[in-house]
């Protein structure tokens, strides 16, 4: 099964998005080729291995699946119609309109998201991959006891992690660890970890910015009297922000990308 992953974003949410795609797929006993074209990123050097990095020249002539992240723009709607046999939309939340052609099958990876059905999260993190106590004090180099503030942010933009990686959010009592792989927080950072969120579970304090990813994560892995929210900017972090308190007893828990995996599989058999 050849599958095409499209994202025209530039943080690290939508890589971290594609990547539980892929993630997805690898964890099911479904046989497939997965290629990524991410023009813009500046994460690249984090996708998933089982992927591979094309450019528009290397791109597949043809295939089975074409998964586009967050909307449609030019390149997408140059893709001749026969270009693949299933065409899929992941829409979260957004101001910025997501309409996707009538031949999208349409996947909500968010609550209260109009598509043809709503699965999440889809993040790129899940349970079984979490750390230890012992790895987690490894990693942040703190002592056993210790309260930790993990104080995260892998935006796109070079005002992001100077809203998060802040001092005055560590929070009275708490040893903090700013974390960030962005190219921008160089001086900022005392962590550079990838996926963040296998330490979340572990942190007695954490600060993230109000992105997708790390919204869900939370809610998957910590609890809400632990979390700080910073709304960093962003078209669907102000409405993600007054929503996300209502879903932690809704959310399952652990990321749903086999599910989304055995799902489009279906939709490509029907």
């Amino acid at each position: 099964m050849r599958v095409v992953i499209y994202t025209y974003g530039v943080g690290a949410g939508h890589l971290a998005r594609v990547n539980a795609v892929v993630k997805g797929f690898s964890r099911t006993n479904l046989s497939q080729d997965i290629s990524v074209h991410a023009p813009r990123t500046k994460y690249r050097g984090l996708l998933d291995p089982q992927a591979r990095l094309v450019s528009l020249d290397e791109l597949p002539k043809e295939t089975d699946i074409f998964i586009c992240d967050w909307k449609v723009d030019g390149f997408v709607e140059s893709l001749p119609h026969n270009y693949a046999r299933l065409w899929v939309g992941l829409r979260r939340l957004g101001r910025i309109p997501s309409a996707f052609p009538r031949r999208f099958f349409v996947v909500a990876v968010e609550p209260s998201v109009r598509g043809d059905l709503c699965i999440w999260p889809v993040i790129s993190t899940w349970k079984d991959e979490l750390v230890s106590e012992a790895e987690f004090r490894a990693i942040t180099r703190t002592e056993s006891g210790a309260k930790v503030a993990l104080l995260c942010e892998n935006g796109c933009y070079e005002k992001h992690p100077t809203m998060v990686l802040r001092e005055d959010l560590i929070g009275d009592g708490h040893i903090g660890v700013r974390c960030s792989n962005s190219p921008y927080a160089r001086r900022l950072r005392d962590l550079d970890y990838w996926p963040i969120a296998r330490l979340f579970p572990h942190a007695a304090r954490l600060v993230i910015g109000g992105g997708y990813n790390s919204i869900h994560e939370a809610i998957c892995f910590s609890s809400p009297e632990r979390l700080v929210t910073i709304h960093v900017g962003g078209d669907d972090q102000a409405l993600r922000l007054k929503k996300y308190t209502d879903w932690w007893e809704l959310s399952p828990g652990d990321s749903r990308g086999e599910e989304l995996a055995s799902i489009l599989a279906g939709e490509l058999k029907a």
